[in-house]
């Protein structure tokens, strides 16, 4: 049986039960949002040395400036 059989019988088993239906819904829901992150990952990374290094030094520097710092009291 093969991997997609083995998914379909386990799917049609599912669909039994209602309760059994909201945790697998959850649950791929679940590996969505953790594959639709990894991807962006990927997304990002494409880009990889694409940015001049003046441009990228000045980014960092921004970022720094702007992000680099606690305002106000820190309990």
């Amino acid at each position: 049986m093969t991997i997609q059989e083995k998914i379909e019988q386990d799917v049609a088993w599912v669909s039994q039960s209602s309760s059994l239906q909201a945790k697998l819904l959850n649950f791929l829901q679940s590996l969505k949002v953790q594959t639709s992150s990894k991807r962006n990952v990927e997304r990002v990374l494409s880009h990889a040395g694409t940015i001049e290094d003046s441009a990228a030094n000045e980014v960092t520097k921004i970022i720094n400036e702007e992000f680099g710092r606690i305002d106000g009291e820190w309990h």
